[in-house]
């Protein structure tokens, strides 16, 4: 894919689409830039824009949301561009996920539905490269381009982690979107999510989505064990403190991991034999 530097006007450039931009990382880029200026020009696409309220022959931003913003803010006018070929939508979308993944900011879930579009770009735009993360050796001479090594170079991460971001996104497939943001949007959780049955995931999804801290891991049976023994522990001692009345008021007002529910039981049973010995 060609790259052509010019120098094009902000007016007639539009934001990428594909991720919000962030205000502290537009003012830090935004001081930066006051003192030296642009270093790294943005990557933009020919694209239809509005100037105004009429339409333009103009760019989409590809990589440098931030920049574009911060050049706004500093009241320019034009910025130092990278144009690359309006018709090579998919070295453009690459160009663009790279750019994300590059931040520290993306979640689990984002990270791991990044990876899975770029691995369906880089096979559209490599049919007849080596796919396969596992048995595909890095490229080297006479070796075929292979995803992970350029998806592990291009986002600084290891290729053990595409496997694992690209496992997790294809078992999820539409749920994935679903978690973000959630309490079950973290990596040990939808590791854990994944080997869970469809129509128990959804109902946790739901869960998680209405704010409920939520949790698709299963407790060990052997700290699980010690967990009721430290509470039943705790509860015997406040015996004389709290009815067991009191108690289960306090449970049913917080929300709770189903899987948990047999051992709040036992807690429960054991604090109430304790409250009467104490009485």
């Amino acid at each position: 894919m060609s790259r052509e530097l010019t120098r094009i006007k902000l007016r007639e450039v539009a934001l990428s689409g594909s991720r919000p931009s962030l205000p502290e990382t537009v003012n830090a880029l935004a001081e930066s830039m006051r003192e030296s200026g642009l270093i790294n020009p943005i990557i933009v696409r020919p694209a239809p824009v509005f100037d105004g309220t009429i339409m333009v022959k103009g760019h989409r931003v590809v990589a440098g949301n931030h920049r574009v913003a911060a050049a706004r803010a500093l009241g320019w006018e034009e910025i130092d561009a990278f144009v690359v070929d309006g018709d090579d939508k998919l070295a453009a979308e690459l160009i663009e996920i790279d750019e994300n993944l590059c931040r520290a900011e993306l979640t689990a879930a984002q990270r791991a539905a990044a990876i899975k579009r770029r691995k369906e770009v880089w096979e559209a735009m490599h049919p007849n490269s080596g796919n396969s993360v596992p048995t595909i050796p890095d490229r080297g001479p006479g070796r075929p381009q292979e995803f992970a090594s350029d998806t592990a170079a291009a986002a600084g991460i290891t290729k053990r982690a595409i496997n694992k971001h690209v496992a997790r996104a294809e078992a999820l497939g539409d749920d994935l979107e679903e978690v973000v943001g959630t309490s079950l949007d973290k990596g040990v959780e939808l590791d854990a999510l994944k080997s869970i049955p469809p129509e128990e995931r959804r109902e946790l999804i739901d869960r998680a989505k209405a704010g409920e801290q939520v949790s698709a891991r299963r407790p060990e049976p052997a700290k699980a064990d010690g967990y009721v023994t430290t509470l039943i522990d705790d509860f015997c001692r406040m015996a004389k403190n709290f009815t067991p009345e009191q108690v289960a008021e306090s449970i049913a007002s917080r929300p709770l991991n189903p899987d948990l529910y047999p051992y709040v039981e036992a807690i429960y049973i054991a604090f109430r034999a304790e409250s009467r010995r104490s009485a």
